[in-house]
């Protein structure tokens, strides 16, 4: 693949924010670019193909996986990226936020990453990136739930990696 076209990219939580920015800088530098969001988006004037996807759901996730590689043949680059935040004291968090932000920061890159490694297998090459944050290895105060599922991505990005090789 060429600088123009350097194959097909998924990015995950592409409609606003570090996700949009990312798929942009995708576009230009040459990749086919799909962009995903829970709800309908119009697709980007600067070439992003928005689809719908909630990484909470499997079937959601299967089918937005299954469309691009309809659309595109494969899928050479996986960034994921959609994700919630959670400010607030440990002890007033219910369990079922904690619940709901573990299910779309940690289980939805699992869904996702699940969804898309047959395909980079079949391909026999794909690179995938693990968007996290800082939180997930510096801790702070208020951000009890938030820093454990980023710390959770980064040791499931950490181990992932040995087992692809």
């Amino acid at each position: 693949m060429n600088k123009n076209d350097r194959g097909a990219a998924l990015v995950t939580g592409a409609s606003s924010g570090i996700g949009q920015a990312t798929a942009q800088a995708l576009h230009r530098a040459g990749y086919r670019v799909f962009g995903t969001s829970r709800r309908a988006v119009l697709d980007t004037s600067d070439g992003v193909r928005m689809l719908i996807c909630d990484v909470t759901y499997y079937a959601s996730v299967q089918k937005m996986v299954d469309e691009v590689v309809s659309k595109a043949g494969r899928i050479d680059l996986l960034i994921n990226n959609a994700g919630l935040g959670l400010l607030g004291g440990a002890k007033e968090s219910s369990t079922a936020q904690a619940q709901a932000l573990f299910d779309v920061n940690v289980f939805g890159v699992l869904r996702v990453t699940n969804a898309v490694l047959p395909v980079m297998r079949r391909q026999g090459k794909g690179r995938i990136v693990n968007l996290s944050s800082v939180q997930g290895f510096i801790p702070a105060p208020y951000f009890a739930l938030y820093s454990s599922t980023k710390n959770a991505v980064e040791g499931y990005s950490e181990s992932i990696d040995h087992e692809m090789r």
